[in-house]
């Protein structure tokens, strides 16, 4: 199914058309598995799932959660880590400060540099996929968790506060 381009989500096929093989690939069968377990949750009839899905959450739409989310956790999470820059230090931390490599004193790893140039570009990617994530009425948080469950269970516990808080089922 990996390879079978025509049945690949269109949100994930929008978002991955430009990657490598090799990365697409992984993207892909990240979303795969998430598809696997959301039918796994259908299944066990999953009272959150159940829930959700009464708030306006079909499986098209978690389907596009779940793309944004593959190609976070796979590309994007990966480039951010790799452009944060020295932290504050601390005097009473027993860790030591990264002392702005990457930013002040460039890395060079095989055909990468990680300068304050990447840091710029990563920067600038992360902000303009956040603010994709924010306008199609997903949370920025959700990009970070790591199953289809993970996803089920924060996406419930917002509805629910957003309920609980008078808020209609229309995002």
């Amino acid at each position: 199914m990996a390879n079978q381009r025509s049945n690949i989500d269109p949100v994930l096929a929008a978002l991955t058309q430009p990657l490598d093989a090799k990365v697409r690939g992984a993207v892909t069968r990240r979303h795969e598995a998430m598809l696997r377990e959301l039918a796994f949750l259908v299944s066990k009839q999953n009272e959150e799932l159940t829930f959700i899905r009464s708030r306006n959450w079909p499986d098209t739409k978690l389907s596009a959660l779940f793309s944004l989310n593959c190609i976070y956790q796979e590309v994007l999470g990966p480039l951010d880590a790799s452009a944060r820059t020295g932290r504050q230090s601390d005097p009473d931390s027993r860790v030591a400060p990264a002392l702005g490599l990457g930013s002040s004193h460039p890395i060079v790893h095989g055909s990468q540099r990680f300068d304050s140039a990447h840091t710029a570009r990563v920067k600038s990617a992360i902000e303009d996929f956040f603010g994709l994530v924010t306008k199609l009425g997903f949370r920025r948080d959700w990009m970070t968790k790591n199953t289809c469950s993970d996803l089920v269970y924060w996406i419930a516990r917002n509805e629910r506060d957003n309920k609980a808080n008078g808020e209609g089922s229309e995002r």
